[in-house]
């Protein structure tokens, strides 16, 4: 056998051998991604088409699930219900994240030794369990022994009261997240070169300039991984309104706290398995067409910007 057959044998040996091992590595993911994800999504998506108790036979219903809910009117409630939570927290959430942010990256909170404690603080709500945060909210407004109703001498029924109860739920939702998407921001800002900044500050700008015509303009891949994340948590928001709502069982709690997972759970919870897999796969397909409309519009926007 020649030298040089031998020598090409070895490198054939070591390119096969540094494609493969990676994908060894990565293989326990890929076998628990297939396992837990991928074939339970199919089978669901099967069930969504069926009539199944979680026992016996499922009985095949074609597109009945689908168009039961499509004629369903408090699943339309629900659905506006939750694109109103998730529109009106949109804007506070994203100026209120990023002006903390953009506050944590001046000169005067980097070199102060404060900000380290300031950076946990503020995102301490994220960190707190969304039942206990939700508890504490109860506490607060309660109508006679809450702590807004004693510093203002009334008594308010601001969880009783569907349309203030809506309002205390956005405010819940605000101050829970505004404390991740300052983390999501606070990255964006980090991967802006400081060489960009100092010199636009060079050509004259202030500090508003710089901010509005340098460093928002380089983070539209952060605000578009923002607000993406942003509808996809809305889209699934339940807990919050169901504790605080969880006292009444009539109107109120149907009214404020009732969003399109509600009625996932619901299903759930009465063993019709295959209408609650139709739910899941319309909020997959909106929550699908409200990413690609996000990132149609932030491609619409670049291309128009060159």
């Amino acid at each position: 056998r020649s030298p040089s057959l031998s020598l090409s044998f070895f490198l054939q040996g070591k390119s096969l051998k540094d494609k493969v091992v990676p994908y060894l590595f990565i293989l326990p993911f890929l076998i628990s991604f297939l396992l837990f994800f991928v074939i339970p999504s199919i089978y669901s998506f099967y069930l969504s088409f069926t009539k199944y108790p979680g026992y016996g036979q499922a009985k095949w219903l074609g597109i009945q699930n689908y168009r039961n809910i499509l004629h369903y009117g408090r699943f339309w409630d629900a659905l506006g219900r939750t694109f109103f939570y998730w529109l009106v927290k949109f804007i506070p959430v994203t100026v209120i994240s990023f002006m903390m942010a953009y506050c944590l990256k001046t000169k005067a909170i980097v070199n102060n030794p404060v900000s380290k404690v300031i950076k946990p603080i503020l995102f301490l709500p994220q960190v707190c369990a969304t039942t206990a945060c939700a508890l504490v909210f109860m506490i607060i407004f309660a109508t006679q022994t809450g702590v807004i109703n004693q510093i203002f001498g009334g008594e308010i029924s601001w969880i009783e009261n569907a349309r203030t109860s809506k309002w205390v739920v956005l405010i819940l939702l605000i101050w829970r997240g505004a404390g991740w998407f300052m983390v999501v921001y606070l990255s964006g800002m980090t991967a802006v070169s400081q060489d960009v900044i100092e010199a636009s500050k060079i050509d004259g700008a202030n500090a508003a300039q710089t901010l509005r015509l340098i460093i928002i303009p380089l983070m539209k891949q952060t605000f578009k991984f923002a607000f993406i994340m942003d509808a996809i948590s809305s889209l699934r928001m339940y807990t919050e309104a169901a504790v605080l709502t969880a006292k009444d069982a009539g109107g109120v709690a149907r009214e404020v706290a009732e969003g399109v997972i509600n009625l996932l759970m619901f299903n759930l919870n009465s063993g019709n398995f295959g209408m609650a897999c139709a739910y899941g796969w319309i909020i997959f397909v909106i929550i699908f067409v409200i990413s690609l409309f996000i990132l149609g519009t932030f491609r619409e926007k670049k291309e128009k910007g060159r």
